[in-house]
């Protein structure tokens, strides 16, 4: 009698081990939920919060904030999540708090050219496509800007800041422990980039520039020789490789 019951209790701890398996099976591919919505919006900058989720920001046309936005897990239940407009700040939230698998957010943002940006993001980290807008970045998540033309303010942690096809005459960056890779396709008038722990690297087209580039514990590697010059390029580490290099 006891032999059975031990089996019999054996078996039920299985089963109910496959249960939750099963649970969280379903969970680690939780489908993503898709809406969209659009705001009117006539002013000259626009405030950006998220939560939770990574951030896409696109140009747009007219007087128009287009949002896509891809739930998934607990955040696309009912209740879970929100989005509005309101004096001049587009909120964007989301509720993963608590659970075990599959959660999560992600927005596609169209804004008309004209208006500047301030984007406050948590850990998924924002990514800025050909706007021509100036921006200012604040998240501990990665950052990423491709083909800009606005002057850039970006401030990290200790995740990456990556720039490609820059045409931004200004950038400003800062990381606390994470690398800088920032690549220009036009020579800037204005580049400061410093990370605390992180390599920085600035990749620059040929022209005349007023170089400092300086690592305290690192290494400097400069491929240019810094003239007296309008342009600035100032590149600085406290404990990575510095490198200042020529397209």
């Amino acid at each position: 009698m006891r032999r059975f019951l031990a089996t019999t209790t054996a078996l039920a701890a299985l089963s109910a081990l496959a249960a939750t398996a099963t649970a969280c099976a379903i969970e680690l591919e939780a489908e993503e939920a898709h809406a969209a919505r659009s705001f009117a919006y006539s002013g000259a900058e626009l405030t950006i919060t998220s939560s939770l989720g990574g951030l896409r920001i696109l140009p747009g046309t007219g007087d128009t904030v287009k949002v896509d936005r891809w739930l998934r897990g607990k955040a696309a239940e009912p209740d879970q999540s929100s989005w509005s407009l309101r004096d001049g700040t587009l909120r964007l939230t989301a509720e993963c708090a608590g659970v075990l698998g599959d959660c999560g957010a992600r927005y596609h943002i169209r804004v008309p050219p004209r208006v500047r940006l301030k984007v406050n993001s948590h850990d998924d980290g924002v990514t800025l496509n050909d706007l021509t807008q100036d921006v200012e970045v604040a998240a501990s998540g990665p950052i990423r800007a491709y083909g800009t033309s606005g002057a850039l303010r970006l401030l990290g942690d200790d995740d990456v800041i990556v720039g490609d096809r820059l045409r931004s005459a200004r950038v400003h960056a800062r990381a606390d422990g994470g690398p800088i890779n920032l690549s220009f396709a036009e020579p800037p008038d204005d580049v400061d980039v410093r990370s605390r722990d992180g390599r920085v690297t600035t990749t620059l087209p040929r022209a005349s520039y007023a170089i400092k580039a300086r690592s305290e514990e690192g290494e400097e590697r400069c491929e240019l020789d810094s003239r007296r010059s309008s342009r600035t390029i100032v590149a600085r580490s406290t404990g990575g490789d510095v490198r200042v290099l020529a397209r």
